[in-house]
Order: C-alpha cells, then sequence, then structure tokens
C-alpha cells in the first residue's frame, strides 16, 4: 500500500514545529537555567570565601538585611560584620585554606520549580552551615537565609 505524498506534509510540518520549539524554546531555557545556577553558586562562593576569611564587610554584602541580622542574633554579635569575625575567629589555618580553595559549583544548585527562592547544599564546613537560601532581589541575587 503506498502512502499519497499529501499524507507527509501534515507529518512534516509537525516535526518542523516540535524542532522550532526545541530549538527556540527549550535550548535558550536551559541555557538560561544554567546561567542562573552558576551565578547562584558563584554568589554562595563568595559569602563562604568571606565567612572564612572573616570579611565581614564582603559577607554583608551578599546577605539580604533580614539574613545579616539572623547571623548577628544567632552568633550574639551586634551586627553582621561583627558576627562573620566571630564565625572566623576560631578557624585553624587549615581550615581557612579549605574554605579559601573550596568552590561550589552548579551541583550543589537545587533549583525547584516555581520557586524563586534557590537552595545551595553546602559540603561539609566548620561553620556547620548546610544550606544557603538565595533570592534574586532588584536584578540581584542575595543570599535571604544561612542555616
Amino acid at each position: 500500500m503506498r502512502i499519497p505524498a499529501t499524507t507527509y506534509l501534515p507529518v512534516a510540518g509537525v516535526a518542523l514545529i516540535l524542532g522550532l520549539t526545541y530549538a527556540f524554546v527549550v535550548v535558550p531555557s536551559g541555557q538560561q537555567d544554567r546561567a542562573k545556577q552558576d551565578t547562584v553558586a558563584r554568589i554562595a562562593t563568595t559569602l563562604m570565601h568571606a565567612l572564612g576569611r572573616g570579611d565581614g564587610p564582603a559577607a554583608c554584602a551578599v546577605l539580604t538585611r533580614p539574613a545579616a541580622t539572623a547571623l548577628a542574633t544567632r552568633q550574639g554579635a551586634p551586627d553582621c560584620p561583627a558576627a562573620v569575625t566571630a564565625l572566623a575567629r576560631p578557624l585553624t589555618a587549615e581550615q581557612r585554606a579549605s574554605i579559601a580553595a573550596g568552590k561550589l559549583t552548579d551541583e550543589h544548585v537545587t533549583p525547584r520549580k516555581k520557586d524563586p527562592l534557590i537552595p545551595v547544599n553546602l559540603p561539609d564546613n566548620p561553620f556547620d552551615f548546610t544550606q544557603f537560601l538565595l533570592a534574586e532581589r532588584n536584578g540581584e541575587w542575595r543570599v535571604v537565609r544561612v542555616s
């Protein structure tokens, strides 16, 4: 049995539409997601490095005000920079070097569909933090919670 040539046109049209959808919607979306995850991982790495150095201004710059206040309260410090100093004070030279050498990647980032908050799961660290939660605020990624 022979299939008429006119049957191929609708099939080719559907294939073309699916191919274009993939090329112009799915692929760019995946690239945007990857870029977002890379940015989130970079901000989390910046925070971890600043904590390891005891660099309060750098650490507090990537925290939202409520997150900075919560960190200060948790450490019993008067403000965020003092809390960061208190966190770093007991670190050994080896721990500082380990934190400085560490890099969080998109593998640590676990975005959730339709959730603007993106968690970054942390490896073992001397602060006993397990996760940073980040959100985009005014076009800038910031840590909204340290836990």
